[in-house]
Parts: structure tokens; sequence; C-alpha cells
């Protein structure tokens, strides 16, 4: 059976159970160390599936980091090491690989991590692997199976940024402009402890968009999340972009990965402590619904109906919803 038949989702837990693997199936593996955990990730960024054609090098450097540092966020954790793996091209000049290694650096400069090593070797187009490596004490340490019925759910900042940006450059619409877009991601560091310290229970990023894991969190979990759409917070590019697609607003909101964004649940009785803890450190945070015993539901301010949504996932047809490059890109 090929994997597009299989998904990532499932490949995963195959893994998990052929291999026994005992690790929670999390942003960052957990490795105890005293009173804390060390945390690892590890994400992998190419020219074929995630930076767009023309990209500045300089960006896909800075993304290259950001990405690997927002499995840190989403675990509450603190980021202290990189290591980089990049295979590249032999045609490809240095002044173009030494831009993406100064991306990288002023990327994970601005987070205090360290770039400790890593490997270069010769392949096919531009394929860049990195290790991030945080720590965090253990009951400041944030896990998806922190979740339970009855939790208010919330997200930080605006959703659809990025699934407006694919919309825009697989149409064409403001050129480099809407490929910068795509790859304009804050990992959400300090937003992540904070939500830690004043309550946050659950915590994940949402690379792969907001539907996916609620997806996600239903299989892991047998729990779903009832969400009000009003209260979902839109990047002001989306309605542009419902223009161009045809695509409704949430469905660029919720359907499409790459936003990077935390999702978080709090406790119903810490509601008015939470935000005014978030308020008082100048963190946008949006309450958009709770989680409980049942399906995935949205109310659009009429209904309560079935969220139809799936999200990103690797090896299905669900690809083309994360801005993936059709075609790499040509050697620099």
């Amino acid at each position: 059976m090929k994997l597009r038949e299989i998904g990532e989702r499932e490949l995963i837990r195959r893994i998990f159970a052929e291999q026994k693997i005992e690790q929670e199936k999390d942003d960052c593996a957990m490795i105890q160390n005293g009173d804390e955990f060390l945390l690892v990730s590890s994400d992998i960024v190419s020219d074929r599936n995630n930076i767009p054609r023309d990209a500045k090098p300089e960006s896909i450097g800075k993304f290259f980091a950001a990405v690997n540092l927002s499995d840190i966020a989403a675990m509450a954790g603190i980021p202290m090491a990189f290591v980089s793996s990049i295979s590249v091209d032999p045609d490809t000049q240095w002044e173009y690989l030494e831009r993406i290694e100064n991306g990288l650096h002023t990327m994970l400069s601005r987070y205090d991590t360290d770039l400790v090593g890593g490997d270069l070797k010769e392949g096919t187009g531009l394929t860049l692997t990195g290790t991030i490596i945080g720590h965090q004490k253990r009951e400041k340490t944030r896990k998806r199976s922190d979740i339970s019925a009855g939790q208010i759910l919330g997200v930080t900042n605006e959703l659809g940024k990025a699934g407006a940006a694919y919309v825009f450059y697989s149409n064409g619409y403001l050129g480099r402009r809407a490929g910068e877009m795509m790859m304009d991601v804050h990992p959400r560091i300090r937003e992540g402890q904070l939500i830690s310290e004043y309550g946050g229970r659950f915590l994940t990023d949402l690379s792969d968009g907001l539907a996916s894991t609620a997806v996600q969190v239903n299989s892991d979990f047998g729990l779903g999340f009832k969400l009000v759409e009003h209260d979902i917070p839109v990047s002001k590019h989306v309605k542009k972009a419902t223009e161009i697609s045809g695509r409704s607003s949430t469905e660029i909101s919720l359907d499409y990965g790459g936003d990077y964004e935390l999702l978080f649940t709090i406790e119903s009785k810490n509601t008015r402590d939470f935000l005014a803890g978030m308020e008082s450190n100048g963190i946008s945070v949006s309450l958009i619904g709770e989680v409980w015993n049942g399906n995935n539901i949205i109310f659009d301010g009429d209904i309560w109906r079935n969220m139809d949504f799936r999200g990103y996932e690797h090896f299905t047809d669900r690809a083309g919803h994360r801005g993936v490059v059709d075609k790499p890109q040509k050697k620099p």
C-alpha cells in the first residue's frame, strides 16, 4: 500500500505501535532531566513542498528556524540550541546558501537560540532539516494530553493569513509578496510560556490548521471542539482571499495550515484571571469555543453544524491546502 493511501496520521500511529514508542504524540519529544524536561523536535523544509518560487534566501532561513522554534513554543518551552542539516544542489551559488544561513541566524538570535552544529550534503534541489532543543520545568510544560471536556478553547492573534497568502500565491495576486506572506512565521515562544504560567492546559501550534488539530484531538482523545464562528479572529487578508477563491472565510481560516499560532485550553473557572493576565502582558488571545464529549461542530450564528473541514495532512490530497509548491525552484 502506498503512503498516499494511508496518510500522515495513520502512518504515525502505525510507527508508534510497531516500534512500541512510549512518547506522547506531541509537538516535541520530552526527555526527563531532573525537575525539567528536555524538549526535542525536528522539522523539514524543502523547495518542493514548502518554499515558494523566487523566495528570498533570507526568508527561507528565517522560515526554517521559525517552524522549528514553534514546536518549542507549543510546549511552553524555552529554546536553547539548534542543529541544521542541509542537502543542496552543488550548482547552487555560495552567496545564496550564505544568505539562507544569515536568515537562519537572525531568527534564532531573536529567541536566544544557538546554532550548535549540523551537516551539509550534496543533493538535488534544497532540503533543510532542523533539530531544535529546549527545556522547561516539568510542571510548566504543556502537553496535548492535558485536554479535557469542559475546558475553554482559545487562540493567539489571528487565523487565516497563511491561507489567504496561499490563495494569493496560487492565483498570481501580489506577486512575490504572496510568497513572502506564506513564510512570515512568528514562533509564539513568549506567548506559550505566559499561557502556561496563567493556567493554560492543552497547548499546540497550528502548523496544519485548526481543523486538522480538531480531527487529531478527536482521534487521539475522543473529544470534540465546539467552535463559535464569529468569535474566531480572522486576518484582514481573508476577505480578499474569499473573493479570489470563492471559498468561505471560515474555510480559509480553519482548513489551511501555516499560521503557526497557538491553540490552547483553560479551565472555565479561570477565564477572568487568565484574560487579565494576557492583557497585562500584551498578549492577544481570543476565546473561540469549548471542548466537549462529542464531534467537532461549529455555530454559524443560527445553528450548530458538523465541522466538515479536515485540515492539512501530508501524503494525502489535503496537501494542496498548505501552500505546497507544485514545482521546485530553479537553481539559484
